[in-house]
Parts: structure tokens; C-alpha cells; sequence
């Protein structure tokens, strides 16, 4: 009878040694897997943003009144009043998409961001100077594209 427990006893080990077989590899494939895909997604260029060019809009709130403010800002709140659709066809280069959630160019003139925001007023500012030169919506776009796209860096 000693005989037999000690080949039940076997069997279950040989069969936990086999698992053990397994895993290890599989485990180290996947760490491994991770590691680079982890590796291919830090190490790739950021995908340049372009705005669609619709002429919808995106943004409904109504843009603030350039009275509020002075200089280039009062500027800007009067261009983007007057040429909305075109604005709101824009890629907003201040990141204020992800930093503040706004939706297009035209949503930092909903508030008082695109009066403190160097960025949103030169912005609009060639977009209204590309408009009054008689450019379409898509060369607008492109053009803005090309004039303050600069590739957003990930912190780590």
C-alpha cells in the first residue's frame, strides 16, 4: 500500500512542476510584450491634430463681447464674433483641449481664456487674415496647421 501513495503522490507534483514549465515563459512573453508596446507607444510622434473642416459648429455658446476687453484681445473676441464658423474649424494650439476640456478654438472665446492666451489671440488673428484673403475653410485649416502646429511632448 506504501507503493501506491507514493505514485499518487508523483503525480500531482510532476503535474504542478509542469505548470510551473508554463508559466514562467508566458508570464516573461507578456512582461516583454508590455515593455514594447509600452517602448513603440513613448517613442512615436504625436499625431498633428487637424480640425475638421465642416464649417458646423461645434462650439454653441455666443463668443464674449470685445468690449471687455483692450488691445490684441478685443481684437480677437471681434474676429472670432464676426467669422465663428472658421474659428470654430480650428485646432486651438494651447492645448486648452486637454488642459481645460474646450472643444475648438472658438470655445476660448466663450470665456476669458482667449484674452489671457497669446496663443488663441495670434491664432484667430491669421485666421481672420487668411479669411479676409479670400482662403476656403480648408485652406485655412492647413495653413493654421502648418503656422502653430508644434508637437505636444508627453511627461512621464
Amino acid at each position: 500500500m506504501g507503493k501506491k501513495q507514493s505514485k499518487k503522490n508523483k503525480k500531482p507534483q510532476a503535474a504542478r512542476s509542469s505548470k510551473k514549465r508554463y508559466t514562467r515563459p508566458t508570464l516573461f512573453v507578456v512582461m516583454v510584450a508590455a515593455l514594447l508596446f509600452g517602448a513603440y507607444e513613448f517613442t512615436q510622434p504625436p499625431v498633428q491634430p487637424v480640425a475638421p473642416a465642416t464649417g458646423n459648429l461645434i462650439e454653441t455658446r455666443p463668443v464674449l463681447t470685445p468690449a471687455l476687453f483692450t488691445g490684441k484681445a478685443a481684437l480677437a473676441y471681434r474676429y472670432a464674433a464676426e467669422i465663428p464658423k472658421i474659428i470654430d474649424s480650428q485646432f486651438c494650439y494651447c492645448y486648452c483641449k486637454r488642459d481645460h476640456g474646450h472643444k475648438t478654438l472658438l470655445t476660448c472665446f466663450t470665456s476669458m481664456h482667449g484674452s489671457k492666451c497669446g496663443v488663441c489671440i495670434d491664432e484667430v488673428i491669421y485666421a481672420y487674415e487668411l479669411y479676409k484673403e479670400g482662403k476656403t475653410l480648408d485652406e485655412i485649416v492647413v495653413a493654421m496647421d502648418k503656422k502653430f502646429y508644434r508637437p505636444y511632448k508627453r511627461h512621464l
